[in-house]
């Protein structure tokens, strides 16, 4: 996504040796969001609250999140 809007920017991470997070590690995050809730609001958990949907999506979020910091 990054190198379709040509963010070269977006690659400087955070100065902090433990927790190095820049703004391309927030936005996998962010985006794994909206797609980990997409697929659950459309698909299980269509009967479900939005509260309880935003339960299930958001380990998938910080998961995509902390892989993104300290894999790639």
């Amino acid at each position: 996504m990054l190198r379709a809007a040509h963010g070269e920017q977006f690659f400087t991470d955070a100065p902090i040796t433990v927790f190095p997070v820049s703004w391309q590690d927030t936005g996998s995050g962010v985006f794994t969001l909206a797609v980990a809730f997409l697929a659950y609001g459309l698909g299980p958990l269509r009967l479900e609250p939005a509260r309880r949907t935003v339960g299930y999506a958001l380990p998938a979020a910080v998961a995509a999140f902390a892989v993104d910091i300290y894999l790639y």
